[in-house]
């Protein structure tokens, strides 16, 4: 095994990569109760058009797809569910699908054998009968319900609909009702076969084990069962234009306070002297120091009773361009932006304040080892944004440099927004 040790933090991470091509990344924590197991493929939402090895055309699925997949991974030849079978073991097990990698997850607290192999199990021998597909499709088809009924989901879906125009966010990652009509078992084995290849996959386990026990467990697992041949698979792009899709739109629902979000699409080619990495950290800064919870904004929002609580500033560094969203319940939509975006034309960056956040993002990330979940969400968000863990992440803060900051600043662009808003409900 590899060690790869988080600089300045004295924290260790496992590595091997097995003969199949699988990811095994090992995070022992001696202080832990329980432990978390992932195990991560690199098929999401937007992996929709894709062409294998030598082939010419590429193959559509149905957005939705991989979401589905999610579903019906749990399903057993037997009738049963993998559900049941954790349920004797005393564990909890979910998965989740996002637009760029699928994760089946395990907390346990014992019997930490039997937890690894029926993970490795249940996910690598999939059941694809037509009848187990179509219960499925009930089952998606009354949570996408759900999704259309509830604020939140509404807001944050119905905002990236209006901000791409070909980017693949554009689309709802359970994909809407029509499209899992179209959703069939040769489907789903299609895509199984392409992506949940052991080479295109990966595990992070943290929490209370032992790291030579859990990659002896994980090598006789894999070694006593048969892969195809790994396949060169080529996913399909598209330039996404810098210009939102839709600049407006407002809807009404069932709600207390009414809900606000704003996004802004910035050209990523002006940020090209600074890396993915970094302009995430320069961004979150900023947003930090101008928009969070000790903000002289937020708390001007809050005096003047434009906002009841927090302001909720995010950002995204994405293929073709940069994201910055913010959410905010208010009455006064109009007052709320105009003051998001007087602050978005004037940020200017103390050196007082850029060294208030190198020690708050230092404290964060050595207070973050005291989760694990946390710890595997780094991992996973590791690998799946750059391809290996960033060990040196310490280092990147300290190198934050006033004139660089600032510099990001000042190439936010206000020109290309779209605004989602829910008011209440009339009768």
């Amino acid at each position: 095994m590899k060690k790869i040790t988080y600089k300045g933090a004295d924290e260790t991470v496992y590595y091997e990569k097995l003969p199949n091509g699988l990811e095994v990344f090992l995070y022992p924590q001696e202080k832990a109760k329980n432990f978390y197991l992932t195990f991560n493929v690199k098929f999401g939402s937007m992996d929709t058009e894709f062409k294998c090895d030598k082939e010419t055309k590429f193959t559509t699925v149905p957005d939705g797809t991989a979401h589905f997949l999610e579903h019906q991974m749990f399903q057993e030849e037997d009738g049963h569910t993998a559900f049941e079978y954790y349920a004797t073991l005393g564990s909890s097990i979910n998965a989740f699908t996002t637009y760029g990698y699928t994760s089946y997850e395990v907390i346990g607290s014992d019997r930490f054998k039997e937890n690894l192999e029926l993970l490795l199990d249940y996910v690598q021998n999939p059941v694809f009968k037509a009848g187990s597909v179509n219960r499925e499709r009930g089952i998606i088809k009354e949570e996408i319900k759900m999704y259309d009924n509830t604020p939140m989901s509404v807001l944050n879906f119905g905002l990236e609909y209006n901000l791409n125009n070909t980017d693949k966010h554009k689309y709802l990652i359970s994909g809407t009702e029509d499209d899992i009509k179209e959703i069939t078992a040769d489907t789903l084995e299609k895509c199984y076969d392409v992506f949940y290849h052991p080479s295109n996959m990966f595990l992070v386990l943290t929490g209370k084990f032992s790291p030579l026990e859990a990659l002896g467990i994980i090598k006789t697992n894999q070694a006593n069962k048969e892969f195809a041949s790994k396949k060169k698979v080529t996913r399909k792009k598209t330039k996404e234009p810098i210009e939102v899709e839709k600049s407006y739109e407002e809807r009404q629902m069932d709600v207390g306070v009414p809900k606000l979000k704003v996004a802004y699409k910035l050209d990523k080619s002006k940020f090209k002297n600074i890396d993915d990495l970094k302009l995430r950290i320069y961004l979150d800064a900023i947003l930090q120091v101008r928009f969070g919870t000790t903000s002289d904004l937020l708390e001007k929002m809050i005096e003047e009773k434009l906002v009841p609580w927090e302001l909720y500033p995010a950002r995204e560094v994405r293929d073709d361009y940069v994201l910055l969203t913010f959410e905010v319940e208010t009455e006064y939509k109009e007052e709320v932006l105009d003051l998001i975006r007087s602050e978005l034309k004037n940020i200017k960056i103390s050196k007082e304040e850029l060294e208030r956040v190198k020690k708050m993002n230092i404290a964060s990330f050595l207070l973050h080892f005291n989760d694990i979940l946390e710890v595997a969400q780094d991992i996973q968000d590791d690998i799946v944004t750059n391809g290996k863990i960033e060990e040196d992440i310490m280092k990147v803060y300290e190198s934050l440099e006033l004139k660089e900051i600032n510099q990001v600043a000042s190439l936010i662009d206000i020109g290309n927004e779209s605004i989602f808003y829910i008011d209440r409900l009339t009768v």
